[in-house]
């Protein structure tokens, strides 16, 4: 493995790394709420897309000789097996089970928020700070994808915009609301922002499923 790409491929891994941890904690909420129906629904899941990745070191998953299709890979699998996961619990269980998740989703984001602010490495006095934060914990694609465009960048506002949401094929592969979807990973994004610094607020301003060209983001202070 390149010594000069071996610190991107561990950064992507490591959010891949975050959904897998995100899926074991619907899970627990879950099970409380509906015990062997969520035990169903996530053996479902697994057997569909495969078992979360042990933790372990990159080098004892990756395959070395394509390690980008490596990566893609189970960036499709982890965010396919959890939205699979999601949409059986709700089908099977109600909408107590979106409640579930929706706890679920602003405790992990609280937690990476957590553990962003003790490396001590991120302004999180400034909006630009935060987005910085938000890139090194929320998977958002391979680094090619390059899907967000920011068009506004300040220490008090950030904003950026997507025609696309990346997240949203493997939405559809499994059949997963992607509204609902959608909704869940803004409960993420308004738990780590709001704990990584209670002066700022993230808010989602545009969306282009609501008639608009694109999806449109801000973290500003409050």
């Amino acid at each position: 493995m390149s010594a000069f790409l071996a610190p991107i491929h561990y950064w992507l891994y490591n959010k891949i790394r975050h959904v897998i941890e995100r899926e074991q904690k619907i899970f627990e909420g879950a099970d409380s709420l509906c015990g062997g129906t969520a035990e169903e629904a996530r053996s479902q899941a697994w057997q569909s897309y495969g078992e979360p990745l042990p933790d372990a070191d990159l080098t004892e998953h990756i395959d070395q000789s394509n390690i980008h299709g490596w990566l893609q890979r189970q960036i499709n699998v982890a965010e396919s097996r959890e939205a699979a996961f999601i949409q059986a619990l709700v089908d099977n269980c109600g909408d107590a089970a979106i409640d579930v998740t929706q706890e679920a989703f602003r405790e992990h984001g609280a937690h990476c928020a957590r553990h962003a602010d003790a490396q001590g490495k991120y302004e999180t006095s400034t909006a630009t700070g935060i987005y910085k934060a938000i890139n090194d914990y929320y998977l958002n694609g391979m680094p090619c994808d390059q899907a967000d465009t920011v068009i506004e960048s300040t220490p008090d506002k950030m904003v950026w915009e997507s025609e696309v949401c990346l997240q949203e094929p493997n939405w559809k592969r499994v059949g997963a609301d992607g509204k609902m979807m959608k909704n869940l990973y803004n409960e993420w994004l308004t738990a780590f922002v709001s704990i990584l610094n209670p002066g700022f607020v993230f808010r989602q301003i545009a969306d282009s499923k609501a008639g608009g060209t694109t999806n449109k983001y801000e973290i500003t202070r409050v």
